[in-house]
């Protein structure tokens, strides 16, 4: 396993994502928070030795970033750097532009 940060952005777009879920979708709190943890464990899971591909996303490809999907709806990009792994951003896929 290679060392692992998350920013604080992105930990922040996770507790407003569950929030998002409770309050104007009205789901469950503890479906929310499974949600959550799912979410969460998918992106722990990017420290494994397994690269995805560079995003396809300019801006992000330009600084580059790899992208893994989430569920089909969430995009997560990150940094392979020598001292480990960065996520830097997630972001629904439908909220992406070229």
């Amino acid at each position: 396993m290679r060392r692992f940060i998350v920013s604080a952005h992105v930990l922040d777009k996770l507790s407003e994502l569950a929030s998002y879920l409770k309050d104007e979708l009205k789901i469950s709190e503890e479906a929310a928070f499974a949600y959550q943890a799912r979410f969460s464990g998918f992106i722990r899971s990017l420290s494994a030795e397994v690269d995805y591909p560079l995003c396809r996303f300019k801006r992000w490809w330009a600084l580059g970033w790899r992208c893994a999907v989430f569920e089909k709806q969430w995009i997560i990009a990150y940094e392979v750097t020598h001292e480990g792994v960065i996520v830097r951003e997630i972001s629904n896929a439908a909220m992406l532009t070229e």
